[in-house]
């Protein structure tokens, strides 16, 4: 189940991450490792894009932001999905949850996300829902999926 996220889900989620390697792989290069839940909240605005949890058996599983980006599109970032659940396919339901969520919006024609290209079972992940390679972004490599 999607639903709007809360600081205290963040708090949560920031204990998911083992390691810096992890945490930048979540957040990237902006987000400092260690940071406070009140001070990540604040720096990704969180109470002004689109900022999502997912619940499986009403247990915390997922944390993402899905938001207005660019014109006519969503992007899917802060993708973060709970080490207990991970290869279980909870996270490929998180993410047709963001995106069913997404298509919803009458002016999304195209979803967005950025991923570093040492993250295979992600970039295998999005690419099995139907997002292409676009090329690079800062180091990361960019996806996009059009509407149908």
């Amino acid at each position: 189940m999607l639903k709007k996220a809360e600081i205290d889900e963040l708090e949560v989620a920031l204990n998911w991450p083992e390691n810096a390697a992890e945490f930048r792989l979540w957040f990237g290069e902006k987000v400092r490792y260690g940071s406070s839940a009140d001070a990540i909240w604040q720096q990704i605005k969180a109470d002004e894009r689109g900022t999502f949890t997912f619940y499986h058996e009403e247990e915390l599983i997922g944390f993402a932001q899905a938001y207005e980006k660019i014109e006519k599109g969503i992007h899917i970032a802060c993708l973060i999905v709970s080490p207990k659940v991970r290869g279980k396919g909870l996270g490929r339901a998180f993410v047709k949850a963001l995106m069913e969520n997404a298509w919803t919006h009458k002016q999304a024609d195209f979803i967005t996300l950025n991923v570093y290209p040492e993250n295979l079972p992600a970039r295998a992940l999005y690419k099995s829902l139907g997002f292409c390679e676009i090329g690079e972004n800062q180091g990361m490599v960019a996806m996009r999926i059009e509407k149908e």
